[in-house]
């Protein structure tokens, strides 16, 4: 039975009652292409893990499964070479550790939609606090020059009062 979600086409497993993913929907996923998933996997595999197959021998992966090729992939961003990530991931499924979700999902879209709000609520407040301080600043910019120039005009005046006259320059 297939249905058709936002990102994956899932298989459900009727005997099982667990959801597989394909290689092709696995790699829209991880964003990479289904070769490499294929290639991650036959090395995962070497190296001990196992992964669902049906009669065909096609692999259907489990959450689990995508979980830990996330998990690859993010190691190999990191730095880590490919092979050092598969032994890694291998060793954590050999000893039945399992990658934990992160404890935000934003995969729901109505989680998503509200977090976008949220985000551009508070975007817009910090917009608003962000105008009345350039406001602010630009009115005490101007008061501050039209007090310089007050000053310059009383310094010009108390200048010009106490100025001597050229006749009474000799008194």
């Amino acid at each position: 039975m297939r249905i058709i979600a936002n990102i994956f086409i899932e298989v459900i497993d009727l005997n099982s009652d667990t959801k597989t993913y394909s290689s092709k929907d696995v790699a829209k996923r991880l964003l990479i292409e289904p070769v490499t998933v294929r290639k991650y996997s036959q090395m995962l595999e070497v190296e001990g893990y196992s992964f669902n197959k049906d009669e065909k021998g096609w692999r259907h992966y489990r959450k689990d499964d995508v979980r830990f090729l996330e998990y690859l992939c993010n190691m190999k961003t990191m730095g880590k070479s490919l092979d050092e990530s598969v032994k890694h991931v291998a060793t954590l499924y050999r000893s039945s550790l399992s990658i934990s979700q992160p404890d935000i999902s934003l995969q729901g879209e109505n989680i998503l939609l509200e977090f976008i709000k949220a985000q551009h609520e508070f975007n817009q407040q910090i917009l608003e606090r962000l105008e009345a301080q350039e406001k602010r600043q630009a009115q005490r910019d101007e008061n501050l020059m039209i007090a310089l120039r007050e000053s310059q005009e009383v310094k010009k005046q108390i200048a010009a009062t106490q100025q001597k006259k050229w006749w009474k320059f000799w008194e």
